[in-house]
């Protein structure tokens, strides 16, 4: 059927199905924002144009916008209610808007229409395991193995389940058929060195990192963590690339793997806040620096008269403007939005963000800088002890870096911080072990 209004790129007059057509190589060669417009231009011309509708949601998915691809998708659903597919795909929409169980009810719907659908099977595995049912997350993955031995994403899951049931071996063999089916895939090499790191094998960790390196020497992330593994070239800080491509490539799962080791710093942080601000009365004005997903935003919301939120990855930004807490929420470097508002806030928090820091001298200049006059600064750290500390931080294997007490108390105090509160806190668990940290609130003037 001719348009008159041309929806695709050429200048000329097509049919709806070329100009489909031609939205599909360009999503298919990874051309998401054009392949974008096309779908939504063929939508002016035939609004209920089904898998337009669909393919427009799963490419507003990939480009950040959650709340559109679930309407788009969900009007697709409502023309054709059988559409696997577009049942798969909202499951994995509403699974990123941290809505598990609609989620789940997508998920399943799309394996009862096509009950042999391996894609289907690994995302009701990925909730399963979610929700700690690991030996039923661990059915599923098999499942999807033997319907599709060279599925990737199932052999990574698979390997994580292993891990967790304390079957490490089993679960290193995953991760290495993952990256033999697939060599040049990132998530591979960081699975395979994680494994190995959290189960006390760091050389071996190293070496996968120097084969990562090998394929991709401008990896970022693949140069921190080898200079984590080794002690050697360790950078003063994560640079901004490698904490980007880290948590742009974990948004989705982020709070899901978070519950699973019992993540405690975002209520950590909000008890110290009561401690140093009293009762709640939305009267300050509050930078989240580093907001991630906007875990703390709920629990800051009632001090706030005014809530902004930073952090250097736009896909974590797209999980936290979900959330509804924030009043703005900006991309970018935090150091320099610190350094570039002066006398702003009356309190900063940082939850986990500053194990991304080794020298927290900059960023504590730029907290100081930002803070009011009677303004607060409120974070958590992971802890490290002197002796392993000399500097008064360190890079761990898994790429964070600890702290001493002495040197942040020292920092604090040298930057015009003053009446220093430390929390010695159990922050999560890593590899079934607590994770100590502190929890430091610092201020202007005493309370």
């Amino acid at each position: 059927m001719p348009t008159t209004d041309d929806p695709a790129p050429a200048g000329r007059s097509v049919t709806l199905d070329e100009a489909f057509a031609e939205a599909q190589a360009l999503h298919r060669s990874g051309r998401i924002a054009p392949a974008h417009a096309i779908y939504l231009r063929i939508l002016e011309a035939a609004p209920e144009h089904v898998s337009a509708l669909h393919f427009a949601g799963v490419a507003a998915f990939q480009l950040g916008h959650a709340e559109d691809a679930t309407a788009l998708i969900e009007a697709a659903l409502r023309l054709d209610p059988d559409y696997a597919d577009a049942h798969n795909n909202l499951g994995n929409v509403l699974k990123r808007r941290g809505e598990i169980g609609r989620a789940r009810a997508h998920y399943e719907r799309a394996l009862a229409l096509r009950p042999n659908d391996p894609d289907a099977l690994n995302n009701v595995g990925t909730l399963l395991r979610a929700e700690h049912r690991l030996v039923e997350a661990l059915a599923a993955f098999d499942g999807v193995v033997a319907l599709r031995p060279d599925h990737v994403e199932a052999h990574h899951n698979r390997g994580n389940v292993l891990i967790a049931l304390g079957r490490d071996d089993e679960g290193l063999v995953e991760y290495q058929r993952a990256l033999m089916l697939r060599p040049y895939d990132r998530n591979s090499y960081r699975q395979l060195g994680a494994a190995f790191y959290s189960t006390n094998r760091v050389d071996d960790a190293a070496e996968v990192y120097r084969r990562w390196l090998a394929l991709m020497p401008d990896d970022a992330e693949a140069k921190h963590m080898l200079a984590a593994c080794t002690g050697e070239g360790v950078p003063a800080r994560a640079s901004n690339e490698m904490v980007k491509l880290v948590f742009d490539t974990f948004a989705m799962s982020f709070d899901a793997v978070l519950a699973r080791l019992e993540y405690r710093a975002p209520a950590l942080v909000a008890e110290t806040v009561l401690l140093v601000r009293g009762e709640a009365s939305a009267d300050a004005t509050i930078l989240d620096a580093g907001c991630g997903t906007g875990l703390g935003g709920p629990l800051l919301r009632p001090y706030a008269k005014r809530l902004v939120g930073v952090d250097i990855s736009e896909r974590m930004l797209e999980a936290a403007r979900a959330r509804g807490s924030y009043d703005e929420l900006v991309v970018g470097d935090l150091t320099s939005y610190l350094e570039g508002h002066a006398a702003t806030y009356d309190l900063v928090t940082s939850i986990d963000t500053l194990v991304y820091f080794g020298d927290l001298a900059p960023v504590v200049a730029g907290v100081v800088n930002a803070l009011t006059d009677s303004g607060h600064f409120v974070f958590s750290i992971e802890r490290a002890e002197p002796a392993e500390a000399p500097r008064g931080f360190r890079l761990n294997p898994h790429g964070r870096y600890s702290h001493t007490e002495g040197y942040v108390s020292e920092l604090l105090k040298r930057s015009g911080l003053s009446a220093v509160t430390f929390r010695e806190v159990v922050l999560r668990k890593e590899a079934g072990k607590p994770v100590p940290g502190y929890v430091v609130a610092a201020g202007r003037r005493a309370w």
